[in-house]
């Protein structure tokens, strides 16, 4: 499996309310990640994992993550 995948359900339907990861053409992680249910948004590595200090709740603006890893 691809680490950037969207989590279904047993019937292969997309989780409601569950994170979706957002992908780049090759199937890896987009700098910026943003959860569509809660507006929070953060940067993450290339393994999808968050940079400590990131995550910005709705409303504050927007954070930046320019290149992965950063």
């Amino acid at each position: 499996l691809n680490p950037c995948e969207v989590p279904t359900s047993a019937e292969g339907h997309p989780l409601i309310g569950a994170y979706v990861p957002q992908c780049d053409a090759n199937g890896e992680y987009s700098p910026k990640q943003c959860h569509g249910s809660t507006g929070y948004c953060w940067c993450v590595d290339a393994n999808g994992r968050e940079h400590e200090g990131t995550k910005t709740p709705p409303g504050l603006g927007s954070v930046e993550c320019t290149t992965k890893g950063t």
